[in-house]
């Protein structure tokens, strides 16, 4: 690419990581960015970068995937019905190529935090704000909505991934200057982390510094850090009001079972039942039954809810599978989970070498077991994003030896 294009390329990619969390609103304008990344990507068309991007393994492995679903859609006659995610499935390796031509990713890094960072803001304003008007430590669900910029759940999971990026650069970066300023902003998001009590992003944060305590310690204290680390998270779970009705839905004082609670207020609960239901009724073995058609037994399945309130809340929601591994055994069966599992087997096999692109991928891994990434156009994006993050990383040529 000529200088000029090079930095617009660079600017337009980062636009695109600024806007992530943002995606609710900012679909056209990520959308606009997109189209002109690629105009820029034809205009200066180097078919030797392409074919160094294509090469890789884990895009092999994801494309053959990808074909499979295409393939199979096809022979299935659900290709127009289920065309909505297999789009969003090429959008992923489409975005790979994209973010790839990135020449300096630190544009992709630093503008994917700094998005997340006005998204906390604002939120965190938002959440300390109603604290003090309705003198109650206790969010209510009704409330949620309103306090987020960008929903709890993806919130969660874009501030663990910015922590982690933050983390690598505290450690690749000798100013001094730099390295307090990112060992606030990681101060910072974990205060975060525990004000907006994402379930999901405290659990995989947690799972991640114990793997990184494992990768990185060789000290025979190694398990009493550990056990201490395990004692901290819980007493801050159990002491904190938010957290604990969040965790163990303390603030439920009619069911004394915890596995009733479990029941009656975690919707994943009937979703992942109803899903096993589909499994054994429609016999799914090697292939399954397409994305359009398990959302549909899934409605079904709603309707037959006996509380009419729960029953109306699951089919306005229409919630899918909420487990990205669940809803390819049944969309595309065992054949496709194994493709899957074969594309993260690479790019697992790539990021282990680093401690920082390790756990970027584990993020990925542990959300995709809560969460249909698959299914939404922000998903494709973070998907994307973490692949080319994760890979660069791994890559950097000049790198000190972090993981030593």
């Amino acid at each position: 690419m000529r200088i000029n294009l090079v930095k617009t390329y660079n600017y337009l990619a980062a636009l695109i990581c600024i806007a992530i969390p943002f995606m609710t609103y900012a679909k056209a304008f990520v959308n606009i960015c997109m189209i002109c990344l690629f105009l820029i990507f034809v205009i200066s068309f180097n078919k030797q970068k392409l074919y160094e991007i294509v090469r890789q393994k884990y895009i092999i492995a994801f494309a053959v995937f990808l074909f499979f679903v295409v393939s199979y859609s096809l022979l299935n006659g659900s290709f127009f019905v289920d065309f909505s995610e297999t789009r969003k499935l090429a959008q992923i390796i489409f975005l790979t190529i994209l973010f790839s031509l990135v020449e300096d990713k630190r544009f992709l890094i630093y503008g994917f935090i700094l998005g997340v960072f006005i998204s906390t803001l604002i939120t965190d304003f938002n959440i300390i704000n109603y604290y003090i008007n309705s003198f109650d430590f206790l969010i209510s669900k009704s409330s949620v909505e309103e306090l987020f910029i960008t929903q709890r759940l993806y919130l969660g999971i874009l501030v663990v991934i910015s922590i982690v990026l933050l983390s690598f650069l505290f450690n690749t970066l000798n100013t001094k200057e730099q390295r307090i300023l990112y060992a606030i902003l990681i101060l910072y998001f974990v205060f975060t982390l525990f004000l907006i009590s994402s379930r999901s992003a405290l659990l995989i944060a947690f799972l991640l510094f114990i793997t990184a305590i494992i990768y990185k310690s060789k000290s025979i204290y190694t398990p009493i850090i550990m056990a201490a680390s395990l004692a901290i998270f819980s007493i801050i779970i159990i002491t904190n009001k938010n957290l604990s009705n969040r965790f163990l839905y303390s603030e439920d004082s009619v069911r004394k079972s915890f596995v009733e609670k479990i029941k009656t207020h975690e919707p994943r609960y009937d979703i992942w039942k109803f899903s096993f239901e589909i499994f054994n009724e429609q016999n799914i073995a090697l292939l399954g039954i397409g994305t359009y058609r398990t959302q549909e037994l899934l409605v079904a399945k709603y309707r037959l809810m006996p509380i009419e309130k729960r029953r109306n809340w699951f089919i306005e929601r229409n919630f899918n599978t909420h487990n990205q591994y669940v809803d390819i055994v049944l969309s595309f069966g065992f054949i496709g989970l194994i493709l899957f599992v074969i594309f993260l087997k690479e790019i697992i096999m790539l990021s282990f070498k680093n401690i920082y692109s390790l756990s970027l991928i584990l993020s990925l891994i542990l959300f995709l077991t809560i969460e249909n990434l698959f299914h939404r156009q922000l998903g494709s994006f973070i998907f994307a994003l973490i692949l080319i993050l994760a890979t660069h990383i791994t890559n950097l040529k000049d790198e000190k030896d972090i993981s030593s």
